[in-house]
């Protein structure tokens, strides 16, 4: 009892705190006299108390967000209508449809049953190492389609039961739990990156792309650029754990530690049908990726009828909106039926998805257009254009690829995409550069927060666990935070050409 008065008096405090200067920091700056206009003025001060709330987390970051919108609108910042238009961006239902798609996953616990099959692998379970690159690419894999939070909490009960099983087996086992719980959280961080539905920074980006630059990246594009990234990022977690691990590690096959409970078992009709639904959603996505490399010039041309049909078929995928094959995922998820003739899932269980993000990301996509309405966002990048080589596009992509990896690790990925990606459109298009490079290298940079539990929610959930001690986090978190920006940065410009960037 006492250890909930005592949390619930500590979240009472920083509610108070955090609230207190949240509106300190929107009336101050609201009264300095600066040198703008009035719009540009006001919204300032907005940004002031949004950041101020996001970085203290006084108030529920969705929350946070709503305000903000309210706050433009109350101050004559945007038109009501601007202000809540971002409530109805296709973006919107792709979160939508994949939070949905996520949901069954977890529901019917299919994610468990591929975890548990990659991991009963013999060649996995044959030394400590293979079993810390099976719990690396489960991770990796899943939070590419789900959420990271999702896949870490997946994960976690599997690492700590192979962890109790084979601690007596090991001479050094606080080394391998370490290895074990901070490869679970950084491999779904670094997963997330690897398609735009796989964490909201990624779509918050391709959303400002798209509605502020007029650049369209495709599913599969996308794919073609973060993979390699996401890829030579988890290389480089395994040699920094390998590194700690390597020595006093000697044990048995894992086979009798990790109990799989559904290994073995038929899918069942749940099972079935989300991996038909996920499937035609992916398929979709993929369809449409691979409609939109066949140049324009060939879907017009003089052809019999047949083929004159599949060009009309190509370009109708060319203009398919990604939001579309993850509501037909979705939906599919309502009618195919399951066990006893109920959906596979109810509209109970789709309550539970991250409503919570929707809301933020609308938020950020206001605040993001009011900073360009207001000629916010071009004061602001004529400041960030005077760093250091910020007005070419090597140099203002690793200006905030670096910021964004060091930002994140005080502020949600998904808030931190949303302070920084309009701020990096707005200094492109100042200095007359492409935004494309600039804006993903700042994207992929808000996921990887690996220093501190506070960070992420993965670390947090491996944080819990005891094995991880907070110096220990941090060490690994540094070079990780270090070597981040050199892989982003030189991997997305080593595929620029090939992938028209």
């Amino acid at each position: 009892m006492q250890v909930g008065t005592t949390g619930e008096k500590g979240s009472q405090r920083r509610y108070l705190i955090g609230l207190t200067v949240a509106s300190a920091a929107f009336l101050l700056l609201l009264l300095l006299p600066l040198e703008l206009q009035p719009s540009q003025h006001r919204l300032l001060a907005v940004l002031g108390f949004t950041f101020t709330c996001w970085v203290t987390e006084a108030l529920p970051l969705p929350v946070t967000a709503l305000s903000a919108m309210l706050l433009c609108v109350v101050l004559g910042i945007l038109p009501a209508k601007q202000a809540f238009a971002p409530l109805g961006n296709p973006i919107i239902f792709l979160f939508l449809g994949a939070f949905l798609l996520a949901e069954s996953v977890r529901t019917h616990e299919l994610d468990r049953r591929m975890v548990e099959w990659l991991l009963s692998r013999s060649w996995i379970a044959r030394t400590p190492l293979r079993i810390l690159v099976g719990f690396a690419v489960a991770a990796w894999t899943i939070s590419g389609w789900m959420s990271n939070t999702a896949t870490t909490a997946t994960l976690y009960p599997l690492a700590w039961q192979t962890f109790q099983g084979m601690r007596t087996q090991l001479m050094r086992p606080e080394n391998f739990g370490l290895a074990l719980m901070l490869i679970c959280a950084y491999a779904s961080s670094i997963g997330g990156i690897i398609t735009p539905i796989g964490t909201p920074p990624n779509l918050i980006g391709l959303g400002f792309l798209a509605e502020q630059a007029n650049v369209h990246i495709g599913f599969l594009q996308w794919m073609f650029a973060a993979t390699p990234v996401g890829i030579l990022m988890l290389i480089c977690l395994l040699i920094v754990a390998w590194l700690r691990v390597r020595k006093g590690l000697e044990t048995k096959d894992l086979g009798a530690v990790l109990a799989t409970q559904r290994l073995g078992t038929p899918l069942t009709k749940g099972e079935r049908n989300t991996l038909i639904a996920f499937g035609t959603a992916i398929s979709l996505w993929l369809i449409s990726g691979l409609a939109s490399l066949i140049p324009e010039k060939h879907l017009h041309a003089h052809t019999p009828a047949l083929i004159l049909v599949v060009g009309q078929a190509v370009a109708f995928f060319k203009e398919l909106p990604e939001a579309v094959p993850a509501l037909v995922g979705a939906v599919m998820l309502f009618l195919l039926p399951a066990e006893e003739g109920k959906p596979t899932l109810s509209w109970k269980d789709a309550q539970r998805i991250d409503w919570g993000t929707i809301l933020l990301f609308a938020g950020g996509l206001a605040l993001g257009d009011a900073i360009f309405q207001t000629g916010l966002a071009k004061r602001i990048s004529e400041l960030v254009t005077k760093l250091p080589f910020a007005d070419t596009q090597l140099g203002l992509t690793i200006w905030g690829t670096s910021i964004a990896v060091w930002f994140t690790e005080l502020v949600s990925n998904t808030a931190a995409a949303n302070i920084l990606v309009p701020i990096v459109l707005a200094t492109a298009k100042e200095a007359q550069i492409s935004p494309t490079l600039p804006v993903l290298g700042t994207v992929i940079g808000c996921s990887f927060a690996f220093m501190l539990p506070i960070s992420t929610p993965p670390n947090a959930i491996v944080y819990a666990s005891g094995l991880v001690p907070i110096r220990q986090m941090m060490l690994w978190g540094f070079v990780l935070d270090i070597l981040s920006p050199i892989v982003i940065v030189a991997t997305l410009f080593s595929l620029a050409a090939i992938l028209g960037l």
